[in-house]
């Protein structure tokens, strides 16, 4: 049976699940469960008078043998025990937020097992994971495993004699990023009668869309390079650079067509991202850091003189053990998490092509960057041509609304935009001034910023120049801003100050 397609790449289930999604029951669950059925009739017969007295005894009956964590309430955060060994319960408490604290009580000869943790991924008590770290009760940095795409669901083997652990997200440096609002991204200025904004989306497209291929499969250059060509369509190619390892029965399709991916490279007309050197995951700091930093290395030589921003995927069905954050390997080699919210695109899941249809509606109505990912094309693999061009079709027919790029085009965008702000410097009833501010980091964050201009009744867009702050004319088009005519200009996300000007 396939995961549910909803998820974004569920072809990891964890060590608590069989292949076919079923629960893996450990032999004190069972025993738990089995405990349940006696004792659950005995408490409903109790009087009425004791029903909480009732509920204590069997909710501290159940946790002792199933390791059941007895808390007040986590925010979301839920928390379990795989417990094969003996009697351990487990006392839990959201000491301040995103920072839990753990106190594990095994009995007499009872080993911990592994401890699960699954953090809130969305709503108010979202937690951000690739900020979570563990550490014992003596601050010592514990070995977390996670799959390459449930970043948020923590497997943590516990030492023996463990009696405390800290599951907590560590603030980067310079803090978590702050969006600006989109009233610090605008201007209405009643001098001159001008009404600007920087635009949602690139070119004042209402939303994003971006394609992705996992794996470096042959048909990615057989098949989905042309006919995104043919479409007009920019992809994100996830590639695993990595030759074949010694001993490895693992072969390199990437190392097999070199000449291809290298010849996709050159070109630029598509995106190559970081899908780990050989898609099998690592154990250990210094095994995830090689697989995450060698496939970087290799895409930056592949690419110079570009931004070595890029996004990185780890990969359905691989295993990740770390003592490090995720952000740890994020910043040292200038990736971004592209793991989360993506749509599987694969046949099996059924009905993709009606799905996608929906999916894009809702997007473009809210102004959202929706991400669809695919593994192989072709008749008899993951997903058929027929069904691939299909989408593309769909997505054709919203091309005046909806900007299609690539993964980290759009994630520049994005974190500039949310890094912006427009202020007034002056203005008259015929010309204006502002001033760009935006901090992403100006070494890796080069897509330009659109700003959208709604100008007044009797300006005639023929005779309007806007120039940057050393006087160098920046090329404007006419366009329909809210409704009204207006101009569309791209800048630099950088600081800068820009004038407006209708001249005689």
């Amino acid at each position: 049976r396939r995961p549910d397609p909803t998820l974004p790449d569920a072809s990891f289930h964890g060590p608590r699940t069989f292949r076919d999604g079923a629960p893996r029951l450990t032999a004190w669950t069972k025993l738990a469960l089995i405990a349940e059925s006696w004792i659950t009739p005995i408490f409903c017969h109790l009087p009425m008078k004791t029903p909480l007295l009732s509920g204590i005894v069997l909710a501290t009956f159940l946790g002792t043998f199933a390791g059941w964590a007895q808390t007040d309430d986590l925010g979301g955060v839920k928390v379990t025990l795989d417990d094969d060994q003996g009697a351990v319960t487990l006392r839990t408490e959201l000491v301040e937020p995103f920072k839990l604290r753990i106190e594990v009580d095994a009995k007499g000869d009872a080993k911990p097992g592994v401890l699960l943790v699954d953090l809130p991924v969305s709503g108010r008590n979202v937690w951000p994971a690739a900020d979570v770290e563990v550490r014992d009760g003596d601050g010592k940095a514990l070995p977390v495993q996670r799959s390459g795409i449930e970043w948020h669901q923590l497997h943590i083997p516990l030492p023996a004699g463990a009696k405390t652990c800290v599951v907590q997200a560590v603030e980067p440096p310079g803090g978590w990023p702050k969006s600006t609002s989109e009233r610090e991204r605008s201007i209405q200025d009643e001098a001159s009668g001008l009404r600007l904004r920087i635009a949602n989306w690139q070119d004042g497209r209402e939303a994003a869309l971006s394609i992705r291929f996992d794996d470096s499969h042959p048909t990615h250059l057989s098949k989905a390079v042309p006919i995104l060509d043919e479409y007009g369509f920019r992809g994100t190619f996830m590639i695993n650079p990595g030759d074949a390892e010694p001993g490895s029965r693992r072969t390199s399709s990437f190392a097999e067509h070199r000449a291809a991916w290298e010849a996709l490279a050159t070109q630029g007309d598509h995106e190559l991202a970081n899908h780990s050197a050989h898609h099998r995951g690592g154990l250990g700091d210094d095994d995830m850091e090689a697989e995450i930093g060698d496939a970087a290395r290799a895409i930056w030589a592949l690419t110079p003189g570009r931004s070595q921003l890029m996004a990185l995927n780890l990969g359905g069905g691989t295993r990740w053990e770390t003592t490090r954050t995720l952000r740890y390997y994020l910043d040292k080699y200038h990736q971004f998490d592209a793991g989360a919210n993506s749509t599987g695109m694969d046949d099996s899941y059924g009905n993709r092509v009606e799905n996608f249809r929906k999916m894009l509606a809702q997007h473009l109505e809210r102004g959202l960057w929706l991400r669809v990912h695919y593994h192989y094309i072709g008749d008899g693999l993951s997903s058929s041509e027929a069904n691939f061009r299909a989408a593309l079709d769909i997505a054709k027919t919203h091309a005046d609304r909806l900007w299609i790029a690539g993964m980290t085009d759009i994630y520049q965008y994005q974190s500039e935009r949310n890094a912006s702000k427009l202020t007034l410097v002056e203005s008259g009833a015929r010309k204006l001034v502002f001033q760009l501010n935006c901090t992403t980091d100006a070494a890796l964050y080069d897509e330009p910023l659109t700003i959208e201009v709604a100008t007044p009744t009797g300006w005639d867009r023929q005779k309007v120049v806007i120039k940057d702050g050393e006087g160098s004319p920046v090329p404007a088009r006419s366009a329909v801003v809210e409704g009204a005519d207006g101009l569309r200009f791209e800048v630099a996300p950088r600081d800068g100050s820009y004038t407006i000007e209708l001249v005689p």
